[in-house]
């Protein structure tokens, strides 16, 4: 693994000029809290409406799970519609509409913007190698034919998997998601400040103050675009959810395929390809695991790494809702002044798009056919009832395996100093690194990355580097340790 670049395709030669950060206090009408697809596309809808909108974003735009992504933006995806079915297949008619028009929606902003991303049309399949799966791909055939979806079903695929049958689209795309990104960025580049951590929300009688780098940021409306939200009340989004973490190869390829795809099986295999001015590469996502059933991450990194000899190596954390459906829409029952926009299920790039789109107009009091569905508050369902207790049981899990430091190597020391639990990891050329061993979100034990070289959360997802800063949320503040 040693050869390999130990982070995303995306990030290699995309740099992008750095946004001020906030550094003194402001009043604003609409606060985005996350410079990701989520956070862009809110931005997008509301710059021409008239209300004083504004992004922060801790690091960098778009340098979080968005930068993480395959960047596919499809509507077939996965098993998710006989998921959804299997409780109410009315739902499951809502979303695959709201997952066309958010294709439509991406792709139109694209050609209207001129944004080039390298985006491409492309056949999307998905498959199966198990007998006992071909029946749920001719019922998925059935579904979407039923809805006007042309579809083929096939035994034979241009892209090199065993299967037993699959089923095409192809009115799909695949992108560069930085690429898409830093162009938002760079249109709207007065209205957006990075480098500047949201530390804590105060909510007053008609407005928000919010704690960003030591400022107080003035809000109506606050609209949380972070992967995973910071706070856990009121909507307690570890009891309605639960984290997944996938593993992601890219290598260089000879050929360039005009495709995407994914199995409905276990392990789950995705795959996409990309072109650029030098290469041509094959995208290739192996196996998800829930965080809370982790052994060892290396070697689920090694499994991946069995399939091709990678060029680049990364892991990406999704957030898996109990009924399958995102959250997005307002956290506070009474007004709709504070939205959330996260639980996307894998689908963060056509969901992120859509997430945009549906807040900018509840925000504008404008009608959208989705925002019922999306509703964080909507109502309880089957699959709810069902998968509750799992995701419950898989939280604390989650804990209680933090707590036991097991999902490590030789190379990490855990220890008291200054009566204070630390994590060492001593580097190859002997260089301690030393952090505080408790996620600041929960308190929950962090684990070392040996692979992407960074301490990890098992229980929300937070992610911090190296030496202890935090790159990724829900939490709010580093963990750097210092004698």
């Amino acid at each position: 693994m040693m050869d390999m670049k130990n982070y995303s395709l995306w990030l290699e030669n995309n740099k992008t000029k750095s946004c001020k950060k906030i550094d003194k206090d402001l009043n604003v009408d609409v606060l985005i809290v996350g410079g990701g697809i989520t956070g862009l596309s809110t931005l997008y809808h509301l710059k021409d409406s008239g209300l004083n909108t504004i992004l922060v974003e801790r690091n960098v735009c778009g340098q979080g799970v968005t930068s993480r992504s395959t960047a596919k933006i499809t509507y077939l995806q996965q098993n998710i519609y006989m998921n959804i079915r299997n409780y109410d297949t009315e739902v499951a008619v809502k979303y695959l509409k709201s997952q066309i028009d958010a294709v439509k929606l991406l792709t139109g902003i694209i050609k209207k913007e001129n944004i080039n991303c390298d985006l491409k049309r492309v056949d999307s399949y998905i498959f199966t190698n198990k007998n006992s799966n071909i029946e749920k791909i001719k019922e998925e055939n059935t579904f979407l034919n039923s809805l006007g979806v042309k579809t083929e079903v096939l035994t034979n695929v241009p892209f090199n998997e065993k299967i037993k049958l699959s089923l095409k689209v192809s009115d799909t795309y695949v992108f560069h998601p930085l690429k898409y990104i830093y162009h938002l960025k760079n249109k709207f580049y007065d209205s957006i400040y990075e480098d500047s951590k949201v530390i804590d929300v105060d909510k007053k009688k008609d407005y928000y103050i919010c704690n960003v780098n030591g400022y107080k940021v003035k809000a109506k409306y606050i609209v949380i675009a972070t992967h995973y939200p910071y706070f856990l009340l009121p909507f307690m989004l570890p009891m309605k959810s639960h984290i997944e973490t996938s593993y992601i190869g890219v290598k260089k390829n000879k050929e360039y395929l005009n495709i995407s795809a994914i199995n409905i099986d276990k392990p789950t295999i995705s795959l996409r390809y990309h072109s650029d001015d030098k290469n041509n590469y094959l995208i290739y996502l192996y196996n998800s695991y829930k965080s809370a059933n982790i052994k060892s991450i290396k070697s689920n990194f090694d499994k991946l790494n069995k399939k091709y000899k990678f060029n680049y190596i990364w892991s990406n954390k999704d957030i898996i809702s109990n009924d399958y459906i995102p959250f997005i829409g307002s956290t506070d029952i009474n007004y709709d002044t504070f939205f959330i926009a996260c639980g996307y299920n894998t689908w963060g790039i056509s969901n992120g798009t859509l997430a945009g789109k549906i807040i900018s107009d509840i925000i504008l009091k404008n009608n959208n056919p989705y925002i019922d569905l999306f509703n964080p508050y909507r109502k309880v369902n089957i699959s709810k009832l069902f998968r509750f207790p799992v995701d419950l049981t898989c939280n604390i899990k989650a804990i209680i395996k933090s707590t036991k430091n097991n999902v490590n190597n030789s190379k990490v020391i855990y220890k008291k100093i200054d009566n204070k639990d630390v994590a060492i990891y001593i580097d190859n050329k002997g260089k301690e690194h030393i952090v505080l061993n408790k996620c600041p979100h929960m308190k929950c034990g962090l684990v070392f990355n040996d692979v992407e070289k960074t301490w990890d959360c098992l229980c929300h997802g937070s992610r911090f580097d190296i030496d202890g800063k935090c790159i990724e949320g829900p939490s709010n503040h580093n963990i750097a340790f210092k004698k």
